[in-house]
């Protein structure tokens, strides 16, 4: 229903536009949206990336900055759809103030998901680092893979010792 509603929207936007300001100008309109809307989202979600970086240095779990990372994506991708509407929305999503209003709600959505088991996380950590002190996910919760699960850390520097976790065995690497 959405794949229908929205592109009818912005068709009826657009030649609302059109109208106004002529058929060139507005094709001009949203293609400068398109541009600005990657540029926008580059600018931010790099911002987004060294504070989420900061957070994981300083040991901590980046919960705000994962939902403003989504967010930034999320209008990023509506900037570069053609439309007015859509570059709207993304260009309320790209705003610092207005993903402060929405990190709640998402927040809120994940943790409703999770509780009613519809949302499944699994967490890698560094075995050497402590674990965070409270996640903005609520508890941690015990894995869900239903297999083994591996350091691959531990590959990465073969003289660095390394035990497999309780109850997972340890693969055997090929030469």
């Amino acid at each position: 229903m959405l794949l229908i509603v929205v592109p009818i929207i912005e068709l009826a936007v657009m030649v609302l536009v059109a109208g106004v300001i002529g058929v060139l100008p507005t094709v001009a309109l949203v293609g400068l949206t398109s541009v600005g809307g990657a540029w926008l989202m580059q600018t931010e979600g790099l911002g987004v990336l060294r504070r989420m970086q900061t957070q994981i240095d300083n040991g901590q779990v980046p919960g705000r900055e994962v939902v403003d990372g989504v967010l930034v994506l999320l209008g990023g991708l509506l900037m570069v759809l053609p439309g007015f509407v859509t570059s709207v929305i993304g260009l309320l999503l790209l705003v610092p103030p207005v993903r402060a209003l929405l990190r709640p709600l998402v927040l809120a959505r994940a943790r409703r998901r999770i509780e009613r088991g519809q949302a499944q996380f699994a967490v890698f950590t560094n075995a050497s680092s402590p674990g965070p002190a409270s996640s903005p996910f609520g508890p941690p919760r015990a894995s869900t893979f239903g297999g083994p699960v591996y350091d691959a850390d531990a590959h990465l520097n073969p003289s660095a010792p390394s035990t497999p976790r309780p109850g997972s065995p340890r693969p055997e690497l090929d030469s």
